[in-house]
C-alpha cells in the first residue's frame, strides 16, 4: 500500500512538472472561483482585447473599497470619470475650477498605466447653474466655453489620451435637442459645436476627440443626423476622430437591428467607441424578478454579440469598449430606472458573471 501511494505521488509530481505555462494559469484561475466552471476563464478583458478595455468609475469607489480598485485593476486598461470630469463637477464659478476628483483620476491612472477618456467637455445637460443663470448672449456664450475647454484639455494635455468634445446633441428620430440654451442662443448650433472641437484641438493636438450619444445604432434618425453633422464636420476640417454610442441596451435589444445599424455607423470611417455599455436584464422593471441562470445566459449571450459585432470592424476603427461601471453593486440603473438591475459583468461581490466568459468569448 505504501509503495502505491508512493508511485501515486511520483507520478503527480511529474504530471505537474509537465504542465505548460497556459495549463498551471488554468489551475491558478480554478483556485480564483472558477473551479465550479468546466471551461475556467483563463485571461482577463485587458489581457486578451487588442483594443482598450475601459470602464466608467468613480473616485471615492476607488479610495474606499480595495476589492473596487483591485477588479478595475484586475480587468481594465482604461478609465472614464463616470461624473467627477463632467462640467458641472469642474467648473465652480466663473473664475474658479475644482480639479479634485480629476486630477485624483488622471493620476490614478497614470500610476498604473492605465488611459483615460475625458467624458464630457460639452454636455446640455451639464452646465453648472451659475453658468445658466447669468444669461449671456452668444458671443459671451461662447468665449466662456472656449476658456473652459482650453482650461480643461490644456491642464490634461499628453494625460487624457480622448474626449468626448460634444455629447447628446441630438433628441430621438434625430432632430435638434429643443431643451438646451445653446439651440436658443444660435442660429448655426452644429457650428458651434463644431468649433467647440477644434478649440479641444488646439489645447491638445495629440488627443483623440469624439462624438457621444445614446440608441446611435438603434435610431436611424438620430445616427443620419449625426452622420450629416460628421460630413459637414470633415468639409470644413472640423477636427473629429471618433464616434461613440453609449450602448445601454438590454437582453432584449433587436440584434439585426442593432448590427445594421453598427455596420451604417461605421461607414464614416472614424474611430468607433461603445463608450457606456451596460446589458440590462430586468426589462419589465419587476420588483419580483430573479436574475436566474436562464437570465444570466441570455446577457452573456448579449454581450458575446456586441463584443463578437466589434470586433469585425476594420482593426483601425477599433477604440475602446468601456462598460458604464465595474460592478452591479454600484449600476447607475438602480437608482435611475427605481428597479432591481444586474447590468454589469461583475456581480456585487466582484464575482465574473457568465456575461463576462461572455464579453471574453466575442473577443479575437
Amino acid at each position: 500500500m505504501k509503495s502505491k501511494q508512493y508511485i501515486l505521488g511520483v507520478l503527480t509530481a511529474l504530471l505537474f512538472a509537465s504542465c505548460s505555462n497556459d495549463e498551471k494559469v488554468v489551475l491558478k484561475y480554478a483556485d480564483e472561483g472558477d473551479s465550479g466552471n468546466p471551461n475556467p476563464i483563463t485571461q482577463t478583458l485587458k489581457e486578451k482585447a487588442k483594443f482598450k478595455i475601459g470602464a466608467a468609475v468613480k473616485m471615492k469607489d476607488l479610495q474606499n473599497e480595495a476589492n473596487y480598485k483591485n477588479a478595475v485593476l484586475k480587468h481594465y486598461n482604461q478609465i472614464t470619470a463616470e461624473f467627477e470630469m463632467k462640467m458641472a463637477s469642474i467648473w465652480t464659478s466663473s473664475t474658479a475650477y475644482n480639479y479634485t476628483a480629476a486630477d485624483y483620476l488622471v493620476g490614478f491612472a497614470q500610476d498604473n498605466k492605465m488611459e483615460v477618456h475625458g467624458h464630457t467637455l460639452v454636455w446640455y445637460d451639464s452646465f453648472p447653474e451659475w453658468f445658466k443663470k447669468a444669461q449671456y448672449d452668444s458671443i459671451a456664450f461662447e468665449a466662456k466655453v472656449k476658456v473652459y475647454i482650453t482650461d480643461v484639455v490644456g491642464r490634461y494635455k499628453g494625460k487624457v489620451k480622448s474626449w468626448d468634445v460634444v455629447n447628446e446633441v441630438f433628441a430621438d428620430g434625430g432632430a435638434m435637442r429643443n431643451e438646451t440654451v445653446i439651440n436658443s442662443l444660435f442660429k448655426d448650433p452644429i457650428g458651434f459645436y463644431g468649433r467647440c472641437f477644434r478649440y479641444a484641438k488646439a489645447a491638445d493636438p495629440d488627443a483623440k476627440l469624439f462624438y457621444n450619444d445614446y440608441s446611435v445604432v438603434l435610431d436611424a434618425g438620430k445616427r443620419a443626423s449625426i452622420k450629416k453633422m460628421v460630413a459637414r464636420f470633415k468639409a470644413n476640417g472640423v477636427p473629429i476622430d471618433g464616434l461613440g454610442d453609449q450602448f445601454h441596451y438590454a437582453t432584449d435589444t433587436n440584434r439585426q437591428t442593432m448590427k445594421t445599424g453598427f455596420t451604417d455607423l461605421a461607414s464614416t470611417g472614424l474611430l468607433i467607441h461603445i463608450s457606456e455599455l451596460d446589458i440590462k436584464v430586468n426589462t419589465g422593471k419587476s420588483d419580483s424578478y430573479v436574475f436566474n441562470d436562464v437570465e444570466n445566459q441570455k446577457q452573456a449571450e448579449t454581450y458575446k454579440y456586441i463584443t463578437t459585432m466589434y470586433e469585425e470592424l476594420p482593426q483601425t476603427q477599433k477604440f475602446a469598449i468601456s462598460t458604464w461601471g465595474v460592478t452591479d453593486k454600484y449600476t447607475w440603473l438602480t437608482s435611475f430606472w427605481h428597479s432591481k438591475e444586474y447590468p454589469l459583468l461583475l456581480d456585487a461581490d466582484y464575482n465574473k458573471k457568465p456575461a463576462y466568459q461572455g464579453f471574453l468569448d466575442g473577443l479575437k
